[in-house]
């Protein structure tokens, strides 16, 4: 009897360590696709965004989404961007197609997260070359409405094409620069999570001899933009909720 609980004391223990979500995230404003807390970008840069959103979503269902604010007070900003992206639902629940690309504007940094469902369509190090490509310089001038274009578009060609559909958008060229020497922000939330949810089953099958696992699927393929229309209507998150990676960058 003292075993178990001591057992018990231990995960408690290191479920304590491990760290403590507290966001708060403000009412989306509108469509998903733009919400510009921070107040930077124009009306004619917000229309743009939202009309490539709705094209984007209507031929694939996925969702590329920008969220703009003044401050993330001391929050790192990749725990902020996965959080946010579950939050808000951030493409579909089925296929977790969801991308969100959060700007701190007084922290200086810009972080990509997506979905699982976009993993092998947008890794770590392509979202970070698309970041030093598209984003860095612009944002290091203080031009957030450029930087936050140019990147959408980028990444908006790389759903698009890998669901088959050529949006014909004209992709700006990379900017031509030398290495900013920001590195790619490791995500330990995600990995000590599950590391705690590991360690906790593995303490209850061993003391009551019981356990249970459930799989996952996702599955991804083309869409034509017949089959996906939605209405003009304000749109909100489809219910996705599971970020598998991102990169971010400092500026």
């Amino acid at each position: 009897m003292m075993k178990k609980w001591m057992v018990l004391f231990g995960i408690f223990s290191f479920m304590a360590a491990a760290p403590v979500l507290a966001f708060e995230f403000p009412e989306l404003a509108g469509d998903i696709y733009i919400q510009d807390i921070a107040g930077v970008l124009t009306p004619e840069e917000e229309e743009e965004l939202r009309q490539l959103g709705r094209e984007l979503e209507d031929a694939t269902t996925a969702q590329l989404a920008v969220m703009v604010v003044p401050t993330l007070d001391g929050e790192p900003i990749a725990d902020y961007a996965v959080e946010a992206l579950r939050h808000y639902g951030v493409g579909t629940k089925e296929e977790n197609n969801g991308v969100l690309m959060v700007v701190s504007t007084g922290d200086r940094e810009i972080y990509i997260s997506t979905g699982y469902g976009l993993e092998a369509v947008l890794p770590d190090g392509k979202v970070g070359r698309i970041l030093d490509d598209y984003a860095v310089s612009h944002l290091k001038q203080n031009d957030f409405g450029a930087g936050i274009k140019d990147t959408y578009k980028a990444l908006h060609e790389e759903i698009g094409t890998a669901y088959g559909w050529d949006a014909e958008l004209a992709v700006p060229q990379p900017l031509t620069q030398q290495p900013s020497g920001a590195e790619e922000k490791d995500v330990w939330l995600i990995p000590r999570l599950i590391l705690v949810g590991i360690f906790v089953i593995w303490i209850l099958v061993s003391l009551f001899g019981d356990g249970a696992g459930r799989g996952n699927s996702k599955s991804a393929g083309k869409r034509s933009p017949s089959s996906s229309r939605r209405s003009s209507s304000s749109r909100s998150g489809r219910g996705g909720s599971g970020g598998g990676g991102g990169a971010g960058r400092k500026f």
